[in-house]
């Protein structure tokens, strides 16, 4: 039974994760967390208690994940925590995305991920802020707004370039 449990449980990630470098994907996955618990017939996989996940240059630390199946692929992955943090390197020559939000919800089909309360995205230097973020992973277009709080801007700060004086 636990031979068959840990099993489930490592099935249910390794497609999802499959949009960064491509030796990601040939990397194990090794999870970390204080509980898991598989759902078959809701189709769902719950980490809770400090989860780390790691593949490759992918890491995700939260309280709790989420993973969601259907007809035994994974279609989302929620990621609950104070915040949630996630990070993987897109190609050898980018710098790490590094994300994070009090829920990150993962949409596979869509290759999306929504960045939900406290949201925070950075890549080389460059970060934004606000209440909510969505990032088209493939089309690597980012929307931010304040979220539920009209009141809330969105921040964003980019550093200076590197270019020489007199250029």
């Amino acid at each position: 039974m636990r031979l068959r449990l840990l099993l489930i449980l490592l099935l249910t990630l390794p497609a999802p994760l499959s949009f960064a470098l491509p030796s990601d994907a040939k990397q194990p996955i090794n999870i970390e967390s204080d509980r898991a618990e598989r759902n078959d017939k809701k189709g769902t996989t719950v980490y809770e208690g400090s989860v780390v996940i790691i593949q490759g240059t992918i890491k995700i630390r939260a309280d709790k994940v989420t993973v969601y199946t259907d007809n035994n692929q994974v279609s989302r992955i929620v990621c609950i925590g104070k915040p949630a943090h996630y990070q993987q390197q897109p190609k050898p020559q980018q710098g790490l995305i590094l994300a994070s939000g009090n829920t990150i919800e993962y949409h596979l089909a869509a290759d999306r991920i929504d960045l939900l309360e406290n949201a925070s995205l950075e890549q080389n230097g460059t970060t934004i802020t606000g209440g909510k973020i969505n990032y088209d992973l493939k089309a690597e277009i980012v929307k931010a707004s304040s979220g539920a709080d009209p009141k809330k801007r969105i921040q964003m700060v980019i550093p200076p370039s590197n270019q020489k004086e007199g250029n």
